[in-house]
């Protein structure tokens, strides 16, 4: 529950005056419409409601309005006098509509065009951004009919937020279970913000910080929290990019769609981007470097646990220089540095820029007052061959997509 408040905190007010209408279908799973309704509200989000009969045998809708703030719209509640309050006025109020749950006998309807509901009504009297996220029986699913439906409904490239396999109310184990609220919200932001652009584009991001050994129990490390990488990672999969984040620290819950590989070591960073390089074939591909990678690792790694009296009072460790993987790296996409540093920055930047083979390169800077790596604001200075510019003082994912911005531009 923690690190879901995390998220949502760091994700701010993406949803800022954004209408959503929320379509209600009968379904076991309807009580995670009532937290969508407050992940959507904590985004900036206003968020209105449209009830199935089915729906209202599960919950009435008073529930609805007293966590949405508004009244709900049911078949028995449409109205068109001076206050109209009806599948017209409610599909010319919203920015996007999601149906979550769907029921399968609503999305086969959908797919047909059949509108004999008010939130069917609804739904086809909507023309701008549409999502549906199905809950069904595993079997009413995998029907044939519901299965040719699905396919009409990508074709005419509707967002489908892919169902949950996991136990369902019915005792059975399989595919049906309603996506969780959070990300469904991550796909409503998805599809608010994506971009041309990055929808061609493939991303790979590391974060975290390497953990290098020195004895079965012991190891070098730093303090970077992987927020800043997490942050890209995000920024990117909501302009539309297929991302992979590699990382050791994952401080957020990420879209299922993400590609996501927990490494440790510096090698086993550098394997996984190399795979990364190895796989992607788009001609937009962007590597973010942005995992704190350890400057030197011990001379020996011992596979036991050292002893204290063996150690000693002085433990004399031995450390070695690591390997520099950014410089190692082969550059066959586009390839922006992170750098922290204390002092003589913008000329260790440079340096870094020039004898790296870098495209840009992203400079922190470390104080008395402001220590970045475990921060959840930071100031960026973005410096390419043909540009150096301030990126201000931010929350980083509003830092993650300025970067990205600049970024295009490459």
């Amino acid at each position: 529950m923690e690190q879901l408040n995390q998220t949502i905190q760091s994700l701010g007010q993406l949803l800022k005056d954004k209408k959503i209408a929320l379509g209600v279908c009968g379904s076991v799973a309807i009580y995670k419409s009532l937290e969508l309704i407050r992940i959507l509200q904590k985004l900036g989000a206003s968020v209105r409601v449209v009830m199935s009969k089915g729906a209202q045998d599960f919950i009435q809708p008073l529930l609805f309005e007293a966590i949405s703030h508004h009244s709900v719209l049911t078949q028995n509640t449409q109205s068109w006098g001076e206050i109209p309050h009806n599948h017209i006025e409610l599909a010319t109020w919203a920015d996007a509509f999601v149906i979550a749950p769907c029921s399968a006998n609503t999305l086969n309807k959908i797919a047909y065009g059949i509108a004999d509901n008010v939130l069917l009504e609804s739904f086809l009297a909507f023309d701008k951004i549409k999502l549906i996220a199905p809950a069904a029986n595993t079997k009413m699913l995998e029907n044939k009919a519901t299965m040719e439906s699905l396919a009409i409904l990508q074709q005419r490239e509707m967002a489908l937020i892919a169902p949950q396999c996991k136990e369902l109310a019915c005792q059975t184990i399989g595919n049906g279970a309603l996506a969780e609220p959070l990300e469904i919200a991550y796909q409503i932001l998805r599809a608010f913000y994506q971009n041309p652009f990055w929808k061609q584009a493939c991303v790979c991001v590391s974060g975290g910080s390497s953990k290098e050994s020195i004895d079965a129990v012991r190891y070098l490390s730093n303090d970077s929290s992987g927020k800043m990488g997490a942050s890209i990672a995000l920024a990117a999969y909501f302009l539309g990019a297929k991302v992979e984040f590699i990382s050791s620290k994952f401080p957020f819950i990420l879209p299922l769609e993400i590609t996501i590989k927990k490494v440790e070591s510096t090698q086993e960073y550098l394997k996984a981007i190399q795979q990364w390089q190895k796989l992607e074939s788009k001609t937009q591909n962007f590597l973010f470097m942005s995992a704190a990678i350890s400057d030197y690792i011990p001379k020996n790694q011992i596979k036991e646990k050292l002893k204290k009296q063996e150690l000693g009072q002085v433990w004399n460790l031995s450390l070695i220089e690591n390997q520099d993987i950014l410089a190692t790296l082969s550059k066959t996409q586009k390839t922006i540095g992170f750098k922290l540093e204390s002092k003589d920055g913008i000329q260790n930047a440079k340096e870094a820029l020039k004898n790296k083979g870098l495209d840009a390169i992203c400079l922190n800077t470390i104080t008395q007052e402001h220590n970045p790596l475990n921060a959840n604001n930071n100031q960026l200075l973005w410096m390419s061959n043909t540009l150096t510019k301030d990126l201000g003082l931010c929350d980083k994912l509003s830092l993650a997509f300025k970067i990205l911005e600049q970024a295009e531009h490459l």
